[in-house]
């Protein structure tokens, strides 16, 4: 087979029980110029035997067995031994339509992308809801609408941006065709010295590089949402992941000198990522810690250089009403009611 068009990378750890039908998806490709790259990241049940007998089965998958650990060290691998001209990803807990290469191939041809996003569908028990940049397809977005796209990636959902739709999609690495050339030139990378909010982090500095893009409303792309996703997840130490993301981005900022714009919208998400910590790591109902060590702990964070002067320099008007109150009292520095808003908040799943 002559060069794929299209290499698609899946990242694989312990999803010896999903793996069937993320991959069923992408083999029934209706274009054939595809490979299939399986990066089994030192998966500790069956994966890489399930692995191993698709590759058995068809000619097109690539199996790579990789022994460190993390999705950003799979998708670099998968980014160096791919092959094809574009490289896509699907986690392996996903799916996508069996048609997805095929629509892009035929605007590919027509548009020659650097970048080509489409939408997602996303399903928790018997829910589904849509995930979308733009209310219709763009074959080439202009230079306002990629620094659009670039905000919605830094904030997906803030009130104040002109579009009420959810777009939490957007900083996924997943509902998206990549030049490999553009990649490989410019050594762009996933980070691996966090395990939190690398998409995010990956997409803002790329998209940069990208000048021909390319949008699809239609959604191709079906993520499912366990109740033991990332975002439920309880995650120790949050705030060293966090504070690399936050580091490695306002160095971006300054470098590349983006407009308040960017600032406004990398301070919503700084905040959120503060929302995070809190959430997912210091109230979490899986931390052990006493209610005072914990309020302790919420104290010593919001005294962090960076937190408090993000929180005394952003625009609230990016922010819901209920966050608006919670950002007021960080300013307010009410430690007790902070503390007991987000110990109940974790302790009623609200």
């Amino acid at each position: 087979m002559s060069n794929p068009l299209v290499s698609i990378v899946v990242p694989v750890y312990n999803a010896a029980q999903t793996l069937e039908k993320c991959v069923g998806s992408l083999t029934t490709q209706t274009f054939g110029k595809i490979e299939i790259l399986l990066v089994n990241n030192g998966s500790t049940d069956n994966s890489l035997d399930v692995c191993k007998n698709f590759a058995a089965k068809d000619s097109r998958i690539k199996v790579i067995d990789h022994y460190e650990k993390g999705v950003s060290t799979a998708r670099n691998r998968g980014i160096e031994v791919s092959s094809g001209d574009y490289v896509m990803f699907v986690d392996a807990d996903d799916w996508i339509d069996t048609n997805v290469c095929e629509v892009f191939a035929n605007l590919n041809s027509k548009y020659n992308y650097d970048l080509f996003c489409f939408s997602a569908l996303y399903r928790k028990e018997n829910k589904s809801v849509e995930s979308f940049l733009y209310a219709e397809n763009v074959d080439l977005l202009s230079p306002e609408q990629k620094e659009s796209l670039q905000i919605k990636v830094l904030s997906p959902q803030a009130p104040k941006l002109d579009y009420k739709v959810n777009t939490r999609f957007a900083g996924s690495a997943c509902g998206k065709f990549y030049k490999r050339e553009i990649l490989q030139k410019n050594n762009l990378r996933f980070a691996t010295e966090t395990t939190i909010s690398e998409d995010c982090l990956f997409n803002t500095l790329a998209l940069d590089y990208f000048c021909r893009i390319g949008y699809t409303k239609d959604y191709f792309y079906y993520y499912e949402q366990h109740d033991d996703s990332a975002q439920n997840s309880y995650r120790p130490n949050s705030d060293k992941y966090f504070g690399f993301v936050i580091n490695q981005m306002q160095k971006w900022l300054m470098a590349t000198h983006k407009s308040q714009r960017f600032i406004d919208a990398a301070n919503c998400l700084f905040i959120h990522y503060l929302f995070g910590i809190m959430k997912e790591d210091v109230f979490h109902k899986n931390n052990k810690l006493s209610f005072i060590i914990r309020k302790n702990r919420l104290k010593e964070i919001l005294s962090y250089k960076v937190f408090y002067y993000i929180i005394n320099s952003v625009n609230t008007l990016y922010f819901s009403a209920s966050e608006r109150i919670v950002l007021y009292l960080m300013k307010k520095k009410c430690y007790s009611l902070l503390s007991l808003l987000f110990w109940l908040y974790c302790r009623n799943d609200f």
